[in-house]
């Protein structure tokens, strides 16, 4: 039985005649009469009466009418549907951000925006350390990750190997990490700073698995300088708060310090210089679903504009 046969036998109980119904679906009439007989044998029953000038339906025709009708309506509506998945108007995004700095800044407004403008795509939002969330992507429970990494060499597109999973890295732009201190704080005002001149200071860093934390501490190592971190924090307000009563200093994105909150100073870190790469990660090897890559694509416009 095809859709066709429905919209046939259809058409003919609505016209009550096989010759309007074929001049209506301009089809020959002798086609649509073989057309609704074969309907007739496939489900062993006589749906239209013959004879009369007049073609009304059977009984088991009155019932199969109503039917074919419900039918019609639902294999409409699911292509209507599958037409709006296509066009990426409807879907389900799961999505993660290692970046808390730019969650509080440009991401949160572009996420809002994306909702007004697809409002029939759900985008189900995890934040985590970059690491977890490359966990995640690797294992299927997330579609995309805006993930930040150390500064690497090459183009545009790198791919990391992550377990049997080979993940893709797309750069969206680098970014300078930066020495916050706050404002009664000696260095303040600054512009520049050699990592041996804060061999002495106190640390307020980000918790075990951190992205900056393991970048500052990689930094340090090279410009041999030991860093004393007593103070750990796992939000990015609360290491500005702690910075700016001045209970130590941190290593943060120059992008924080432009955020609304507590007072706090930006310098350059020099000997060596501390850049992280802001990208988004994503898992070739599962399917992308239009959603997902219309959402992809919106993201990296925002974010580098």
């Amino acid at each position: 039985m095809e859709l066709r046969h429905l919209r046939y036998f259809l058409a003919v109980a609505d016209a009550r005649s096989f010759t309007r119904a074929a001049e209506s679906l301009r089809v020959a009439q002798p086609a649509l009469s073989l057309q609704v007989r074969a309907l007739e044998k496939e489900l062993g029953v006589t749906l239209i009466e013959r004879g009369a000038r007049t073609r009304g339906l059977t009984e088991a025709g009155q019932r199969f009418a109503a039917r074919a009708r419900r039918i019609l309506l639902e294999a409409a509506g699911a292509a209507d549907e599958m037409a709006q998945f296509a066009g990426a108007r409807v879907g389900r995004i799961r999505f993660g951000s290692a970046l808390q700095s730019l969650t509080e800044g440009k991401l949160a407004p572009l996420l809002a925006k994306f909702h007004r403008l697809r409002p029939g795509v759900r985008v189900a939002f995890r934040e985590a350390h970059t690491r977890p969330l490359l966990e995640m992507l690797a294992h299927g429970e997330l579609d995309l990750a805006l993930v930040h990494l150390g500064k690497g060499e090459g183009g545009p597109a790198l791919e990391v190997a992550f377990g049997e999973a080979p993940l893709e890295i797309e750069r969206l732009y680098d970014e300078p990490l930066v020495l916050a201190v706050g404002p009664r704080h000696r260095l303040a005002g600054r512009q520049a700073v050699r990592w041996k001149e804060i061999a002495d200071e106190e640390f307020v860093s980000f918790g075990p698995g951190a992205t900056v934390r393991e970048l500052a501490g990689r930094a340090a190592r090279q410009a041999g300088v030991r860093i004393t971190s007593p103070i750990s924090a796992s939000n990015l307000g609360t290491v500005r708060a702690l910075v700016s009563a001045g209970l130590g200093v941190a290593i943060l994105p120059r992008v924080a310090l432009e955020l609304p909150g507590p007072a706090l100073f930006g310098i350059r870190l020099t000997a060596p210089a501390l850049v992280r790469v802001v990208a988004l990660a994503r898992n070739p090897i599962r399917h992308e679903s239009p959603a997902a890559r219309a959402f992809a694509d919106f993201l990296k416009d925002g974010l580098r504009a």
